[in-house]
């Protein structure tokens, strides 16, 4: 209150003939504590409460109060030395209630001179540039961080108007620079405003510039500015931008063709050699699908790679068809991986790809050659394979069935479709040497003499002599002159061992082996699938290729392979 408080109030109410008959009530943050609560009900409060109240609650007291018939409540002090009273109770409360404040304002002075100091280090410390300006454009503080980047040292600064500081501007800068402080000083707020400034050395300082208007009472009195140094940052950016508009004219100039896609396969980027192959314009590119510009085979193998590629993260190679405009269908090989964000995230896929079209057609063109070859010379064996069979009745379709065996115990050890067919092929011809042997002798009811039988191992070097200067794409003729060499070097003609002998003519070893065991001979009868299995099986490793001797095991036990 401006002249008393509510304790000497009270005290002057109680005590006046006219006022005493209504009810006295204290409502205050002040005085809190029981002891003042009783020295107020003591002047002749009628009610004392304490601040802060919610808003129903004050009210239910008040009308509680007022509710009830109403006593004039008289005070409690005696008339003798009723002044005294007073002022000794009075005083004791005043000097506690002093006291107290003292200590909160004792604590609140070092907490401020904490936060001052704490300003005071970080306005000094800062490598950001903190300025205050007034109304009327003087600089009223500069942090020390001026001097590092402009080499001026803050003292240079204070006191100075702004309008004075155009040598530490460009031009075009200094002129934003007053027009952004005019716009401060109306009550706005800026951010991130760039200029160029000029430092004591004379080079040139890129700066990011925000500013906040100071209030007091509504009024903008000044405003308090961040400056932070982004020449280096700047100069990045730079050297990035030009380094990325190098790597872009280097894309769009090279012969191969770059494209990037968004995860939806739309087109976001490409070359001028990607709109050559296409035929297209680039506003008709542009944004386009890839199964706009593809046969609908070409854009379901594109979806599996991209989905592929989005999935692992890892680039794929692969090779895929281009629709032109025209209707065309080009060849392209491409390698192509994920588009990451800054952040590692895929927003996309880019590639490389090469028209391979004419390859394309000189090897569709080579297939074919290949083809005919192939079935020309598949003839040609048939034909030398029927010359032998035609001179041993008794081992007819023993060529036959053996290629047939061979050929899948290859395909169960997942050779390649060309090995394969080689085995095939030197399989169909592999007795072609017999040729050489007299028929009596391959008819022979009777087991074979040394003399004999030496003259039958003959049959494997005759065959490669016949063969080995038709130029075969597989090596046929060596296949021939192994196939009864054994691992253990016990075989013929030359004792080769292991993998000294081609992995083509150990499959037909044990092939070979197979079907005549199983067969009958003009000397003995048939032994039987079980006798030429167990065979191989009890020879693994010695005479016989163990993963070989597993293959062929497996395709007659477990897939129920059978001769025909």
């Amino acid at each position: 209150m401006p002249v008393m408080d509510g304790y000497t109030l009270c005290r002057h109410w109680k005590s006046d003939d006219q006022l005493k008959h209504i009810p006295f009530i204290f409502y205050t943050a002040t005085y809190t504590e029981a002891k003042d609560e009783k020295f107020a009900l003591s002047l002749g409060a009628d009610l004392f409460i304490v601040k802060p109240q919610e808003p129903e609650v004050l009210i239910n007291m008040l009308s509680k109060f007022l509710s009830a018939q109403y006593v004039v409540k008289p005070a409690q002090l005696k008339p003798l030395g009723e002044e005294m009273e007073f002022f000794r109770q009075y005083n004791e409360i005043l000097f506690s209630k002093l006291e107290k404040k003292m200590l909160d304002l004792e604590t609140a002075n070092q907490q401020l001179k904490m936060l001052e100091e704490r300003y005071r280090l970080s306005f000094e410390n800062t490598s950001d540039v903190i300025f205050i300006v007034d109304e009327n454009l003087n600089i009223l503080s500069m942090s020390q961080s001026a001097e590092k980047i402009l080499g001026y040292k803050p003292e240079e600064f204070i006191g100075k108007l702004v309008t004075d500081m155009k040598h530490i501007f460009t031009p075009a800068s200094f002129e934003r620079a007053i027009a952004d402080a005019m716009l401060i000083l109306k009550g706005e707020t800026i951010s991130a405003k760039i200029y160029e400034f000029m430092a004591k050395d004379g080079t040139i300082k890129i700066g990011e510039v925000s500013g906040s208007p100071i209030m007091r009472n509504g009024q903008v009195t000044g405003f308090v500015s961040i400056a932070r140094d982004i020449t280096d940052r700047r100069r990045m950016e730079d050297e990035l931008r030009n380094s990325a508009q190098k790597y872009r004219t280097i894309l769009e100039d090279m012969n191969d063709m770059y494209y990037e896609l968004d995860l939806k396969g739309n087109m976001t980027f490409f070359n001028k050699a990607l709109l050559s192959l296409t035929a297209r314009s680039p506003e008709e590119l542009q944004g386009m699908n890839f199964r706009d510009y593809m046969s609908s085979e070409g854009s379901e193998d594109a979806l599996k790679i991209f989905g592929e590629i989005y999935k692992t993260g890892k680039p794929r190679l692969f090779v895929n068809e281009i629709v032109t405009k025209t209707g065309e269908v080009k060849y392209f090989e491409s390698q192509a991986g994920l588009l990451l964000d800054e952040n590692k995230q895929p927003i996309g896929f880019r590639g490389i790809a090469r028209d391979i079209t004419d390859r394309k057609k000189a090897q569709d063109e080579r297939d074919q050659v290949l083809a005919r070859l192939r079935k020309t010379l598949g003839t040609m064996i048939q034909a030398m394979s029927a010359a032998v069979e035609a001179r041993d009745p008794y081992t007819s379709g023993h060529q036959r069935r053996v290629a047939a065996l061979a050929r899948s115990i290859a395909a169960e050890m997942n050779l390649s479709r060309d090995q394969i067919e080689g085995i095939r092929m030197a399989a169909s011809i592999h007795d072609m040497g017999k040729i050489s042997i007299p028929a009596e002798i391959l008819s022979m009811p009777r087991k074979l003499s040394k003399l004999e039988f030496d003259l039958v191992k003959t049959h494997s070097q005759a065959g490669h002599d016949i063969i080995k200067d038709i130029d075969f794409p597989w090596p046929i003729a060596n296949i021939i002159l192994q196939h009864h060499e054994r691992i253990n070097g016990s075989g013929y003609p030359h004792g080769l061992r292991g993998d000294n002998i081609l992995l083509e003519a150990r499959i037909l070893a044990v092939a070979d082996v197979v079907e005549a065991m199983a067969s009958y001979r003009p000397y003995r009868p048939a032994l039987g699938l079980d006798t030429a299995l167990e065979e191989i099986t009890r020879n693994k490793n010695i005479l016989y290729d163990g993963e070989v001797v597993e293959a062929c095991l497996k395709i007659f036990r477990e897939k129920k392979y059978e001769f025909t």
